[in-house]
């Protein structure tokens, strides 16, 4: 008998509500994957506000909870006056230091 491997869609980055122009759920630190360009390992999103896009392409980033931030959750978004839009590319010496 062969083994067979079961892919899920729910393991699917497409499948995730967490992408380019979605509301952010709950702020915190969201892990971002995006294989087209080199762009932060790591973001601070506040609650409501839209997760940013990669500034080089129309592809969608994607993200994952990786810490909540308990601190934010009465934080009123609309009283905070600044949103990141889009994720920078990185140049390789970027992402040694960071």
């Amino acid at each position: 008998m062969k083994n067979r491997t079961k892919l899920s869609i729910m393991n699917s980055p497409k499948a995730t509500s967490l992408r380019t122009g979605c509301s952010v759920p709950e702020s915190g630190i969201y892990g971002v994957s995006h294989p087209q360009h080199v762009l932060p390992r790591e973001v601070t999103l506040v609650r409501e506000q839209t997760f940013p896009r990669c500034s080089r392409c129309n592809e969608p980033v994607y993200f994952e909870l990786m810490r909540p931030a308990p601190a934010l959750v009465n934080f009123n978004p609309s009283a905070f006056t600044v949103a990141l839009y889009e994720l920078p590319e990185l140049s390789t010496n970027d992402e040694a230091a960071g």
